[in-house]
């Protein structure tokens, strides 16, 4: 299994500006807080396959996340930060970075896809050999759309099913338009928080538009503990899911998109 969306942060090191202070997230979350966080019956507390996702825009946090990823057999990848409309010359050049994600500013904006200077980075961290996650709200993906026809060459990953609370006509829109495009992938992530009916809705929708080899599963931990631990979401998500999809959805779709290197057993 690749869990592809999962977070690590110390508070001492990383700003966290979307976290204000009081908030229950707002505290260090560490590997072994995940290790601890393990279905009933399993007692070695083995992780799976993780594809670290950036928290902070900062590109210290890329570093700190290869670092970690480096001693850490688990580790599959790391997608970090860059700011993708002035992206340095010199991105690592460690293997085990696997993707960037640089939200724009207003995540609801479908013309800051588009912009030239989001359309060079994207250029060039794809000729780096880079995924790009898409952090972004319904209203955008008509956006993203665009940019998946405009860098066909791209991988592209929508995070969060784009973030819907429902499915609703305006992301039912930009996900058929998603789907046109066969550069883009989606994360069944950032879910824990909706009803079941309308989880289940969303997920139809989105196996019936991308097929399962388009679809990836993240945990979006520790912000689905949230809601539910990760033990619980996957659970969830997997009983939403034909059992013939979860080879893609729970390994396959993440391998494929990212690229990453072999995990430990």
């Amino acid at each position: 299994m690749i869990d592809a969306h999962v977070h690590v942060w110390d508070t001492a090191r990383r700003a966290l500006p979307w976290l204000p202070t009081g908030h229950p997230l707002r505290r260090d979350f560490t590997l072994a807080d995940l290790s601890a966080d393990r279905p009933p019956g399993q007692s070695d507390g083995r992780l799976p396959g993780l594809v670290l996702v950036q928290a902070d825009a900062d590109p210290a946090e890329v570093h700190d996340l290869l670092d970690l990823a480096a001693t850490t057999p688990s580790v599959a990848g790391v997608v970090g930060w860059f700011d993708l409309r002035n992206l340095p010359a010199d991105l690592p050049g460690d293997p085990r970075l696997v993707g960037i994600r640089s939200p724009p500013a207003d995540q609801t904006d479908p013309d800051a896809l588009t912009d030239p200077a989001h359309v060079r980075g994207v250029r060039a961290a794809t000729d780096a050999g880079l995924a790009i996650d898409l952090l972004l709200r319904p209203p955008a993906l008509i956006g993203a759309a665009r940019l998946a026809s405009v860098v066909p060459e791209a991988r592209l990953v929508l995070d969060h099913l784009g973030n819907p609370t429902t499915a609703d006509a305006t992301w039912r829109t930009g996900l058929q338009a998603l789907a046109e495009c066969p550069n883009v992938t989606v994360k069944l992530s950032g879910t824990a928080h909706l009803p079941p009916d309308d989880l289940a809705e969303l997920v139809d929708v989105a196996l019936d538009l991308f097929g399962s080899d388009r679809l990836m599963f993240g945990s979006d931990w520790p912000v689905c503990t949230l809601s539910a631990g990760r033990s619980e979401v996957v659970r969830r998500t997997a009983d939403l899911l034909p059992s013939a999809t979860h080879n893609d959805v729970f390994r396959g779709t993440a391998q494929r998109t990212y690229r990453p290197r072999e995990t430990a057993p």
